[in-house]
């Protein structure tokens, strides 16, 4: 579903604007500090209601403004396809709202997943670099875009794991962290088995296109590391161990006041050549890592039905050299609708449409 038109209001440097792409997508040219990333950004917001670079609401609300608004209108790519206005506003008090066609969103669960998106950006390689956290949001967005059981489910743990730290340490009743701990078990069992899945799928897409982007000259892997491990023989019999093993630890979890394990603690360990990216990786190795795991996670996304992916692609080829860009930008080109931010607009994505984001704020403003 493409984004036809978008609409930003006292979001980052813009106080005032309205844009229209086409189907294809558009080059987003212009210096640093101009807005592109930002432009980036405020498709995401409206795809997830996330920021791509873990801000907070307030970072993103314009200076001396106390709401940000944005709205857009989706669909409208082929011949009869219906439009869809999504609406989303939030303020420095911490409300928010969510509207699609006028009509209220309750709940975020209803909001994510309509619009798939992937983001590339040059801090991808956090994905390498980066604390297990970074790696555990890029796999809970890429399954929440196309499974909403996966979502629910992420969600009720996360609320459960919340209530039940907070029991931790304040030495709060045993009954209630029990039933915290039955909810946490079961929707547990949920994540883990899909985690797997889908870094299953992952890794062979990601052997794939790592060696489309390098040549073929090196092997990346990946292995799945769960913050518990117990039988995966089905999700009844992992979450029976898991709700045990809650309640076994949880005098020591009130000693050290959080909850010690579980998949609010899992990890993805990435390799090239079977050594460990982190430590062995070159620059442009982790670089190519980051690049095939968003790829692959184009490729994940298709095989699980999303079509008409927005692809959002800020200054992520920098530190590759020429043959290597030609690659990647091959593998995103007819893939879906791509936004290029560029201070040159000069890379190798062919037909897309050239907007001077200076020439868009000054008509904004």
């Amino acid at each position: 579903m493409p984004l036809k038109k978008l609409h930003c209001r006292n979001f980052r440097n813009y106080r005032e604007l309205s844009v229209e792409f086409p189907p294809g997508g558009a080059f987003l040219t212009g210096a640093n500090g101009s807005g592109k990333t930002n432009l980036l950004e405020a498709i995401h917001l409206l795809c997830t209601a996330r920021s791509q670079r873990a801000a907070s609401k307030l970072e993103m609300i314009a200076t001396d403004e106390e709401v940000a608004t944005l709205e857009g209108e989706f669909g409208g790519g082929d011949a009869g396809e219906p439009v869809t206005t999504y609406f989303f506003s939030f303020d420095r008090a911490g409300n928010s709202m969510l509207k699609v066609d006028g009509r209220k969103i309750g709940t975020f669960s209803e909001w994510f997943g309509t619009r798939p998106v992937v983001s590339f950006a040059t801090s991808d390689t956090d994905l390498v670099y980066g604390s297990p956290e970074v790696r555990r949001r890029f796999l809970d967005i890429l399954i929440s875009l196309v499974d909403r059981e996966y979502l629910v489910a992420l969600i009720d743990y996360r609320k459960n794991l919340s209530l039940r730290n907070k029991l931790l340490k304040t030495s709060g009743d045993e009954i209630l962290c029990a039933i915290y701990e039955e909810n946490m078990a079961a929707s547990g069992g949920v994540i883990v088995e899909k985690r797997r899945e889908t870094l299953s799928l992952l890794e062979r897409e990601g052997r794939l296109v790592y060696r489309e982007i390098g040549g073929g000259s090196e092997e990346f892997s990946l292995r799945y590391e769960p913050g518990f491990r117990a039988d995966f023989s089905s999700k009844i019999a992992w979450k029976n161990v898991f709700f045990r093993v809650l309640s076994e630890r949880r005098k020591c979890d009130r000693e050290m006041g959080f909850s010690s394990c579980g998949p609010h603690r899992d990890d993805i360990r990435l390799f090239i050549d079977a050594r460990p990216a982190k430590s062995y990786a070159s620059q442009g190795q982790c670089r190519s890592i980051a690049l095939s795991m968003k790829l692959s996670a184009m490729r994940c996304l298709a095989s699980k039905g999303a079509d008409k992916i927005i692809i959002l692609f800020d200054d992520a080829v920098s530190e590759l050299d020429p043959d290597r860009t030609a690659r990647v930008f091959s593998l995103i080109e007819n893939r879906g609708q791509v936004f290029v931010a560029s201070p040159t607009g000069e890379e190798g994505v062919g037909g897309l449409v050239h907007l001077k984001v200076a020439s868009l704020r000054a008509h904004g403003e």
